[in-house]
């Protein structure tokens, strides 16, 4: 396909993103984001995978705003599908997806008081200690999620894959 093509293609995936997040807003923590940014990882281009991420952080910009927790989406959401698709090779069974989407979803916390601890240590470790049970709920949701959905959608991704790159 053209490169026009590709680059429509990854908007709507930026688009399906964000709207699997908003439908899941409800649920604290609970997500299809990591699923799919995991998914662009293992099946797209690195230029594709960040494209779609990236994408995605700039609308959650829009719908949000800008605050403190905005580099770390741009660092942290990018970064995650980013070594999915690096790690590919290894991340070959639904185990292995859910054990890695599992443990994102435990330090995606932590990963998030980062600027936190820059105004303070004290800060830094509230703000950390205060989200562990939102991050237990996401870790146990990103693999639960995982081992529900992966083998009926991989075949999904990887039928997308062949067609968007050939």
């Amino acid at each position: 396909m053209n490169k026009v093509t590709q680059m429509c293609a990854y908007a709507l995936f930026a688009a399906l993103t964000v709207v699997s997040k908003e439908i899941l807003a409800f649920l604290p923590n609970v997500e299809l984001v990591s699923f799919l940014l995991m998914m662009y990882g293992l099946y797209f281009s690195i230029s594709g995978t960040l494209t779609i991420s990236v994408l995605f952080c700039f609308i959650q910009m829009i719908l949000y705003g800008i605050g403190i927790w905005t580099p770390m989406y741009f660092i942290v959401w990018p970064l995650f599908a980013l070594l999915a698709h690096v790690l590919k090779k290894q991340l070959n069974t639904y185990q292995r997806c859910a054990i890695f989407s599992g443990m994102f979803g435990l330090i995606f916390g932590f990963l998030f008081s980062i600027p936190y601890f820059m105004i303070s240590i004290h800060t830094g470790w509230i703000y950390f200690i205060k989200g562990i049970p939102f991050d237990l709920v996401h870790g146990v949701a990103n693999y639960l999620i995982m081992v529900v959905l992966f083998d009926s959608i991989s075949p999904v991704f990887k039928r997308i894959s062949n067609r968007l790159y050939a």
